[in-house]
């Protein structure tokens, strides 16, 4: 019997301290939750096919896209979604750049907006805003940033896969104030 409690109890304390969120009591008593450091991005679209989206970063201010990057699987669908990309723990960006997807299928992508987050900061970027922060790759897709609608440019009769780059100016700064 004796061992019984003692196994409940050490199952109850192990369940107990698993838990990811760290709480603090702050001066009015009040429990604060504590956010773990990761970076994360979330762009919300509409891919209405299957895919596999990938969100690439660097951390030296350029846009030598071969540091770091993020892939995550899309499920295809008519309605907006949200497509939730977390850095490394120990990855802070300076600059991003996002390639919608390879599925040679996949129909014209609707981008909603992008928020990115970090440490309890967050940044929003949506509608014609979408323009100020990233431009498409022109030899791989059109955006029309009022509506949000991304064409695929098709060469040689291939459907290429739609890229976006920072407009390194205006996100760069955005990135670092994340950080403060």
């Amino acid at each position: 019997m004796k061992t019984k409690w003692i196994m409940l109890l050490l199952s109850s304390v192990l369940l107990c301290s698993c838990k990811n969120d760290k709480t603090e009591n702050n001066s009015e008593g009040e429990n604060k939750v504590i956010v773990d450091n990761i970076f994360k991005v979330t762009v919300t679209v509409i891919a209405k096919e299957n895919d596999d989206f990938c969100l690439l970063y660097t951390e030296d201010g350029s846009i030598n896209f071969s540091q770091g990057s993020v892939w995550q699987n899309v499920k295809g669908n008519e309605n907006e979604q949200q497509v939730v990309f977390n850095l490394p723990k120990e990855a802070y960006p300076t600059q991003l750049r996002i390639d919608f997807g390879m599925n040679k299928e996949q129909e014209d992508i609707t981008l909603k907006g992008i928020v990115c987050e970090y440490n309890g900061n967050k940044k929003e970027i949506r509608g014609n805003d979408l323009g100020l922060f990233f431009r498409p790759d022109d030899s791989k897709c059109t955006f029309d940033s009022s509506t949000g609608l991304i064409k695929p440019v098709i060469k040689d009769g291939q459907k290429q896969s739609p890229s976006f780059y920072p407009q390194e100016a205006n996100l760069g700064p955005e990135l670092i104030k994340l950080a403060n």
